[in-house]
């Protein structure tokens, strides 16, 4: 055996020493075969195509990776698996073949039960899953600083073009799918958190974004319930700023911290409120109806009075002036009732808080209807008193 591998080794020693020139084509042409046969191979081991032969399952879950990638937005921008399951730049490409490599060797050595488990951790355990996809790759498609700070810093390319991501430029990809730089610009959707604040917090992306291509959807939405579970463990830690209402004396100053103190979040959000500042609009003939503050603020559950949440209020100086057939005008004063009463004492129990919907009659009045509910004699004088409020000028 020695002896044959040695005759070998012999003839190529002395072919090269007959035919250099030929010798060095032989061996250049071996190389850039090599290469080509390398390059190839990255290629197709980086396809999705390849990926099912180990995720074969055309359904959301365990194995069914690459369906729930074919649903997502993510497949229609040509985001492949090694573009988020891979650092950027050459290295990290690199890196994860290599890692893949060792994924390959255990989905043959290793059970399938040991299979699933993984597969199901990374589906379901945010921490578990930002080791997978770290933020790094996110911020690397969906920010313009990030992007450009990690181009400046990393080799991203060797002149062969590996995968799409290391060739993503900002702002001009995110841009060309009408994405928002979500550091610095708001999002065009019913949520609009603060990802600067949650990144700086030590709040990972997976933390909301789990299964953000594999959960089978074309879109990923955050659950509302995930949002509140974290801020109602956080409360201590997460100082929800006060929202200004309003402008002026009347202004109301909503705070977050007294009220998170009572409720917990998916009380509010999004039945009442959506997750984004300024879409709920306010308006004075809300007030009474069981919607937005005033599903609590009813009277009932929280308390009614203008006081309690407007920082001042000033009522009107200028009078009602309810016309009567055949009588002298009523002039109501505001000014002199609120002296004597609190807002909710007639608002909304007898009063709703838009002039002009209620019709008020004689007979109303003597039933203890509308102003007849206090001028009974007892509280104020009797209905009864004509000239008491038909004044004539």
């Amino acid at each position: 055996m020695f002896k044959f591998i040695g005759s070998a080794v012999q003839k190529v020693k002395d072919f090269i020493v007959k035919n250099p020139k030929l010798s060095i084509l032989i061996i250049l042409a071996i190389i850039a075969a090599w290469t080509f046969v390398s390059i190839e191979s990255l290629h197709l081991t980086s396809e999705p195509g390849f990926c099912q032969n180990c995720h074969p399952d055309r359904k959301p879950g365990p194995y069914g990776e690459v369906y729930t990638w074919k649903q997502n937005i993510h497949a229609r921008a040509e985001v492949k698996c090694l573009d988020c399951h891979g650092m950027p730049g050459f290295v990290g490409y690199m890196k994860a073949k290599i890692g893949g490599l060792r994924d390959l060797t255990n989905f043959v050595l290793k059970s399938r039960e040991n299979m699933t488990e993984i597969l199901t951790r990374a589906a379901t355990d945010p921490q578990y899953a930002t080791h997978l996809v770290p933020n790094d790759i996110c911020l690397f498609c969906h920010t313009d600083s990030y992007n450009r700070k990690t181009r400046s810093e990393k080799l991203m390319s060797v002149g062969v073009k590996f995968r799409k991501m290391d060739g993503v430029k900002n702002p001009e990809f995110r841009k060309s799918y009408g994405l928002p730089d979500i550091l610095t610009e708001k999002l065009r959707s019913d949520i609009d958190p603060n990802h600067k604040k949650h990144l700086d917090k030590g709040v990972n992306c997976l933390d909301c974004h789990l299964g953000v291509a594999h959960g089978g959807e074309f879109r990923n939405k955050v659950e509302l319930k995930r949002c509140a579970e974290c801020h109602d463990k956080r409360k201590s830690e997460i100082s929800m700023p006060d929202i200004k209402i309003g402008g002026g004396d009347t202004a109301v100053n909503f705070s977050h911290k007294n009220h998170t103190a009572m409720f917990k979040c998916d009380e509010c959000h999004t039945k009442l409120f959506k997750m984004k500042k300024g879409t709920a609009k306010i308006a004075f003939t809300d007030h009474g109806k069981d919607a937005l503050c005033y599903s609590c603020h009813n009277g009932k559950k929280a308390s009614a009075d203008c006081t309690t949440c407007h920082a001042k209020v000033a009522p009107p100086k200028s009078p009602i002036t309810y016309k009567s057939g055949g009588m002298a005008p009523v002039n109501f004063s505001h000014e002199f009732h609120a002296a004597a009463f609190k807002c909710e004492e007639c608002h909304t129990k007898i009063w709703p808080m838009k002039r002009g919907v209620k019709k008020m009659k004689m007979d109303d009045l003597y039933k203890g209807k509308f102003c007849g509910a206090c001028h009974n004699g007892k509280i104020a004088s009797a209905a009864t008193d004509c000239a008491k409020c038909h004044k004539q000028k």
